[in-house]
């Protein structure tokens, strides 16, 4: 299926994280330039080699995305270096897993200070432009943490449900400007922050995902690229659980 993005630019915040690196080689697969951030230049720059080795374009820049200046900064590089940015995915994640009273106040902090206004950030610098162009698309990895509670990861969960009703609030006011924002909430996948919750007794994540596996990274690309695309041109405002069932309610 033509996902009808070549040639479109696409701005992955996060993407040297298992779930971030794979977003931005999906969408470099699909024609789409790429300009990805994070906080370390050298696995920016591993990502970027990797994306120009198989013939993709790629933006590679450091930003510490709680600086909102920092922040605004990068998305006038982007627009002046790459011509624009057609869309915005934001993968930033922040591991906070405990029992809820062995969790302290820094670490509940540091979720809303990374998560949730780091994304607020990205949001806000790329929204003028996309309003000005009078189109876009924004996806925002948030997490199944955020619709149905998790018991040993309550500061991202709670920083997922925020983020979600603020995607929903920016494409109430922001579609009829012709700009989309949409969630990709995946449950347990398979990383290496995963595999380390698992060697250190945290249970396995799998159990009662009614598909019996956890999920790859790849399948979450994936479906943010098809949120992104004209594909779903009419889709917005939603929450797509990618978590092999794994949300009891409807």
């Amino acid at each position: 299926m033509d996902m009808e993005l070549n040639e479109k630019i696409a701005w992955i915040t996060g993407a040297t994280g298992a779930i971030g690196r794979e977003i931005a080689l999906a969408f470099a697969r699909e024609g789409v330039k790429v300009a990805i951030s994070a906080r370390s230049e050298a696995a920016l720059g591993k990502l970027a080699s990797k994306i120009e080795e198989t013939g993709g374009t790629a933006l590679p820049i450091t930003v510490d995305v709680t600086d909102a200046a920092a922040v605004g900064d990068v998305a006038e590089k982007v627009i002046s270096q790459m011509g624009g940015i057609n869309i915005l995915a934001t993968a930033v994640a922040v591991p906070a897993f405990g029992p809820f009273l062995e969790i302290d106040g820094d670490t509940f902090r540091k979720a809303l200070e990374v998560k949730y206004l780091g994304y607020i950030n990205c949001f806000q610098a790329v929204l003028p432009h996309m309003a000005e162009r009078q189109s876009g698309a924004i996806v925002a990895i948030t997490g199944t943490g955020g619709k149905q509670p998790i018991d040993i990861h309550l500061p991202g969960g709670s920083v997922n449900a925020a983020l979600n009703l603020v995607l929903k609030g920016i494409a109430n006011e922001y579609g009829p400007k012709k700009i989309r924002a949409n969630a990709a909430s995946p449950g347990p996948i398979m990383s290496e922050r995963q595999q380390q919750m698992i060697d250190a007794g945290m249970g396995n994540p799998a159990k009662g995902v009614p598909l019996g596996r956890l999920g790859k990274a790849e399948e979450v690309a994936d479906a943010v690229v098809f949120l992104a695309s004209e594909r779903a041109a009419y889709i917005t405002g939603q929450v797509l659980s990618l978590d092999g069932g794994g949300i009891k309610a409807l």
